[in-house]
């Protein structure tokens, strides 16, 4: 609340005229009724005995708090987008540099008005905007301290974009200091530097490494949701992620190992017999298959430890292994064809 509503407030609830206010104050009450208004505010000697008077802090009654609400925050952010459509974009950045200097400790309020100016900036003059993007430097370095994870990620990415934009590729790639190096962004963002700077090699390794760490996290993640909804006698859902899942391995060029590894689990999870064991017989038959990924062109120019045949063989046995005697797959070896697979392969 502004103070007129604080003074209006807290004075109707101690039972108290506008007239009794004043004559308690040693004011007029046209004075206090402007108070309450908005039209004037309290000279600053009277503050104290107004919140003595009315039983509040002197913070209550100027409102005053630490931090900003999200509230005030996302009021502050709204007014600053409305002024685009009434002022000159020159006048909206110096009332976003206004407001920070009002605003020193509001880093969330800081940041988002800091990347508001960045865009806008874009269309002013060269020497307008280099004026500015001192100032939008200096602020997100200075988040970049912050002790708020989240407030210091975001000021970084922010910090990358903007010399990157510039073509100050050593000072973005000291960004990259700040990034966990199993942030699959670093890696990404740091291809960008190796395009930028003509290292044309290495963002295609780095590039397809990200790519390829992609389709791993996608892969899992898939068969996360699987083995849920799998727990969940949810076999319909179960059925459709593992066709994507199949897809995706389609999609990555991983080999027809993997295309079938997934809908194979579908059928032994709904102990469909007469799917699976097919499925098992596909599966074996391109065990050679399993690092087929090493031979796509999406991956050439990254370097892989080749699987040796021997380790590919002890694959091969444990599965049968398995197949042949666990429990598991009882319903397997119960079914017509088992004895044909047998003969097959065990």
């Amino acid at each position: 609340m502004k103070i007129n509503d604080v003074i209006r407030k807290y004075r109707k609830e101690k039972n108290m005229t506008q007239e009794e206010m004043a004559n308690k104050l040693g004011v007029t009450a046209p004075a206090v009724n402007k108070w309450e208004s908005g039209a004037s505010l309290p000279d600053i000697s009277l503050l104290a005995p107004i919140a003595r008077l009315l039983g509040v802090s002197l913070d209550e009654l100027l409102s005053y708090n630490e931090h900003l609400s999200d509230i005030e925050v996302k009021n502050i952010i709204k007014e600053i987008y409305a002024m685009f459509e009434t002022e000159s974009t020159d006048t909206v950045n110096q009332k976003i540099v206004e407001i920070v200097r009002e605003y020193p400790n509001e880093e969330k309020l800081i940041l988002q008005l800091a990347s508001i100016l960045y865009g806008s900036s874009q269309v002013l003059g060269v020497k307008d905007r280099e004026e500015y993007f001192t100032w939008i430097e200096k602020t997100f370095e200075n988040l970049r301290l912050s002790e708020d994870e989240e407030i210091k990620n975001q000021a970084t990415d922010w910090l990358y974009s903007f010399y990157i934009s510039l073509e100050r590729y050593e000072d973005a790639e000291d960004c990259l200091r700040y990034y966990s190096d199993i942030n699959p962004e670093k890696k990404r963002k740091l291809a960008t530097i190796y395009i930028g700077t003509g290292r044309y090699e290495e963002a295609y390794k780095t590039l397809e490494e990200v790519m390829f760490n992609d389709y791993q996290r996608l892969s899992v993640l898939m068969y996360e949701i699987f083995r849920l909804a799998v727990k969940t006698e949810d076999f319909k859902k179960a059925e459709k992620i593992i066709e994507k899942e199949s897809a995706l391995a389609e999609l990555f060029e991983m080999g027809e190992y993997h295309k079938l590894a997934g809908k194979l689990e579908y059928a032994i999870a709904s102990k469909d017999a007469d799917k699976a064991l097919p499925l098992i017989d596909s599966l074996l038959s391109n065990t050679d298959t399993l690092m087929d990924y090493m031979k796509s062109s999406l991956y050439e120019h990254m370097t892989f430890n080749e699987k040796k045949p021997a380790m590919l063989d002890m694959m091969l046995n444990t599965q049968l292994t398995q197949y042949c005697n666990d429990d598991a797959y009882q319903f397997i070896r119960d079914s017509k064809g088992w004895e044909e697979f047998k003969a097959k392969w065990c």
